[in-house]
């Protein structure tokens, strides 16, 4: 793969220098905004989060923050969670669909393709915590700002989550009438983006509304050559919107209706096959694989595509289709000495996936997971000064998830020649028996069925205590009583009566019980109900008016997880745990010049939940996916954002972490599949955490300069990230390996205000230098090679016309 061009490297030797400055041996975040939005900040130039449930200046917060302030997110174009790891020092994400998403702080984290699993870093927008990691496959837009916070954080926000929260904060209605709209055009390639929003009062001083919505149309990355199914895949095309209510009878009394809804259509469920190889690492040759599969007679000497990531050869897929919507009621009561919220929610996500399962022009096998999930949530909250030094707040938590998923795989005409072994194919390779050969799976659809629910109750209760001008301390405690049950069924029916015709024949009717598995009914779970703490304990102390010296304790965890293995016996996932010490400053300095923010942790895992694949005979690939526990893990490391207003018109942003993150104990893990099957076990234990770079550093610009008299504005900006080497398999296989590389956006406009109509013409670029990158990668089996399932987006410029009063 490809890292970085000639220009790439100067560009961002360029940025690094001019940087130096400010980005000196510092290290770690604990808060960061582009300062370039004055929305982000208060009268007095201070920086405004509400990570703690009210507004606040970041430099009081004691907790590690990101931010990023609603005109950024707009400026550069940040809309996804992918878009936001380059933001964000320490955050990771991988996003080939909705259902496959993973997101991690400090390497950890990732969920990715399991329905029983709960995020360990959450995702809240609106007060609203999203249960299932496909709800966060969408475009955010239309945004106040976004505050990613580092550590455990169920003592106060929504559900317990154990290593971190992104924070979605919408805009909200106004009484005074505003709205933007933006049109983009691509250059690159073929694109349409459009965005907008509205707001005015319907009843002066009593109700108003806000509507927004979107729209991102990009053609793909990947050339599909089949002439039966051609064109540009690895596409967008998405659209929503949101429409908000807010009534406010009274000054201290507010009630906000607020309904989104989302989808996407899109042609991009494709994992370009890297590598088959034909070797063990002992040099054994591995006998049948998916090369020497298609290289059968049968198959007429056709060459799959192995090795781009550009083209593609595939005829079955179907547009892979995802939908969120969702509605909340928030009403507001200052009651005087306290404050009392309430927040009730319901959520639902669809996603329907239909892959071409081995990527070929063949009709081998169509496979993929339909997914309906509903959630709901009520959320009480109370808090209030009990004294001039004691602010608390308190609150009560319920919540439901229910999600019904069904793997699905309908297998085509060519599917025996396929998944036969050797020696059935050259049993049924005959003239007279090529129908049998045929028949043993043509047609034939298999389901796995589950049906995972989870109920939470939990009471919280959180303080900050000001013991002396200078000196606070905030405490908080979290009790959670939770309940999970699930269900699953197996089986396997034929679409129509031509499979029937083989029946009879032992050889066929072997390939396609090789295939089907082990059907079973109705298998009933074994039941969670189980309760669990979660705790803060966090000291701060103003060193000056703006600089905060601050540590923490915290601990937090995850429930277990109600699973099945295969063949459906019950294997149910232990409860995750996780223990946490953070130690930063954080501050403005030189009258708001630069603000710096310095982050140390530690970060331990026990029974750290996730994702992996162990040897099973009994399956057609060799191997078998399920969900379990790593023993233990550990994150330390040093992270660092900064802000360096040069300026009125010129600002930097730096950032960056280095992350020591290992597994301490994994000694009995299953080996990646280059290892010979005579090694049972492999011992991970002190290697890099999957998915973990151990370093990370992220510069940028911002620059609004006034054009002389003549009433424009030049605006520029660009942000580099980089990431270190790391491995992306989740058993650590050589195949795994994803060097390291830049990523740079960068745009330049100009904008020019009349009659309080602002208009702004500019030029974006979203990985300018068009590097090539993956954020997963999945290993080789009997029937696929190694295959990239993250392929990162290549090089888009546009055109954007923003109009904005």
């Amino acid at each position: 793969m490809r890292i970085l061009s000639t220009r790439a490297q100067a560009f961002t030797a360029a940025l690094l220098l001019s940087t130096a400055s400010t980005a000196y041996a510092q290290e770690a975040p604990a808060a960061a905004v582009d300062a370039a939005d004055a929305a982000a900040f208060d009268e007095a130039g201070g920086i405004v989060v509400t990570a703690r449930n009210r507004e606040e200046d970041i430099n009081d917060v004691p907790i590690p923050i990101t931010v990023l302030s609603g005109d950024t997110v707009a400026q550069q174009r940040v809309f996804t969670i992918a878009d936001l790891t380059q933001r964000a020092p320490g955050l990771t994400a991988t996003t080939p669909n909705a259902r496959r998403t993973g997101v991690s702080l400090r390497g950890i984290g990732k969920t990715s393709g399991n329905d029983n699993m709960e995020a360990a870093v959450g995702t809240i927008v609106d007060d609203v915590f999203l249960g299932h990691v496909g709800m966060t496959y969408q475009d955010f837009t239309d945004l106040q700002q976004v505050e990613i916070l580092r550590g455990p954080q169920g003592t106060l926000l929504g559900k317990n989550t154990s290593l971190g929260v992104i924070k979605y904060t919408t805009k909200a209605p106004t009484f005074d009438p505003e709205g933007t709209l933006e049109l983009e055009k691509g250059f690159t390639r073929k694109a349409f983006k459009a965005r907008g929003s509205y707001s005015a009062g319907i009843v002066e001083d009593l109700l108003a509304f806000r509507a927004s919505f979107f729209l991102d149309k990009q053609d793909g990355d990947i050339l599909n050559v089949n002439p039966a199914r051609g064109g540009r895949w690895h596409e967008r095309n998405r659209w929503g919107g949101r429409v908000q209510l807010l009534f406010k009878p009274a000054d201290n009394f507010s009630v906000k209706i607020n309904a989104d809804s989302a989808e996407t259509n899109e042609n991009s469920n494709t994992k370009p096959w890297i590598v088959d190889p034909a070797k063990l690492d002992d040099g054994s040759v591995r006998g049948t694989t998916f090369s020497t599969r298609l290289a059968r007679s049968y198959f007429g000497g056709y060459t799959p595509i192995i090795g781009s990531t550009t083209t593609i050869d595939m005829d079955q897929a179907e547009p892979l289709i995802t939908r969120n919507s969702g509605v909340s009621l928030v009403a507001d009561w200052d009651a005087g000495p306290v404050q009392i919220k309430s927040i009730s929610a319901y959520r639902k996500l669809h996603f329907d996936a239909k892959n071409d399962s081995e990527q070929t022009r063949f009709a081998i096998a169509r496979g993929g997971t339909l997914v309906d999930s509903e959630q709901l949530s009520q959320e009480l909250r109370v808090s209030g000064d009990l004294t001039d030094a004691l602010h608390i707040q308190a609150g009560l938590y319920l919540f439901k998830i229910d999600t019904e998923t069904t793997s699905r795989n309908l297998f085509g005409r060519d599917a025996g020649a396929f998944y036969a072994t050797n020696g059935q194919y050259n049993t049924l390779n005959t003239a007279t028996n090529l129908p049998f050969l045929r028949a043993s799976l043509e047609n034939v659809f298999s389901t796995t069925y589950q049906n995972p629910v989870s109920k939470s109750q939990a009471v919280f209760a959180q303080g900050d205590w000001k013991l002396t001008e200078r000196l606070a301390v905030t405490g908080g405690l979290r009790y959670t009583w939770e309940q999970k049950d699930s269900i699953t069924t197996r089986g396997a029916t034929f679409i129509d009566g031509r499979a029937l015709v083989s029946a009879g024949n032992a050889t066929a009717d072997a390939i396609r019980s090789a295939q089907l598995g082990a059907a079973y009914t109705d298998v009933l779970g074994t039941p969670i109900r189980d309760g669990s703490f979660s705790w803060l304990i966090n000291p701060s102390y103003k060193l000056a008016d703006d600089v905060l010296l601050y540590a923490s304790a915290s601990g937090g965890g995850k429930s277990g997880a109600v699973a099945f293995l295969n063949d459906g016996t019950r294997a149910n996932v232990l409860p995750e745990r996780t223990t946490d010490f953070e130690l930063g400053v954080k501050g403005a300095f030189f009258d708001n010049v630069l603000q710096l923010n310095v982050n140390l942790y530690h970060t331990k895992v026990r029974d750290y939940q996730n994702v992996t694949s162990f040897a099973d005979a009994a399956s057609p690939t060799g191997f078998s996916s399920r969900l379990g526990n790593v023993p233990a893990l550990r994150a330390r490391g040093v992270e660092v954002d900064g802000h360096l207003r040069v300026s009125d018109a010129l600002s930097f942003n730096f950032g960056g972490a280095y992350n020591d993150a290992i597994y301490t104990d994994w000694s009995t893990a299953t080996c990646p599949r280059n290892v010979p099957s005579s090694t049972p076990v492999c011992n991970n234990t002190g290697k890099q955490i999957v998915g973990a770079p151990k370093w990370n550093v992220i510069l940028g610009f911002n620059y609004d300069q006034p054009i002389g008299d003549s009433g424009f504005t030049l605006r520029l900006f660009a942000n580099d990230t980089w990431r270190s080497s790391h491995n992306l398999e989740q058993l650590l296989s050589p195949y795994g390996f994803q060097k390291g590389y830049h990523l740079t956006d960068a745009g330049i406009g100009v904008s020019k205000e009349l009659n309080g109509v602002e208009t702004e013409f500019s030029i974006v670029a979203k990985n300018l230098f068009d590097t090539q990158y993956t954020t997963s990668v999945n290993d080789f089996s009997n029937t696929a090679p190694v295959g990239y399932d993250g392929v990162g987006p290549r090089r888009y410029v546009g055109a954007l016309l923003r109009v904005k009063y």
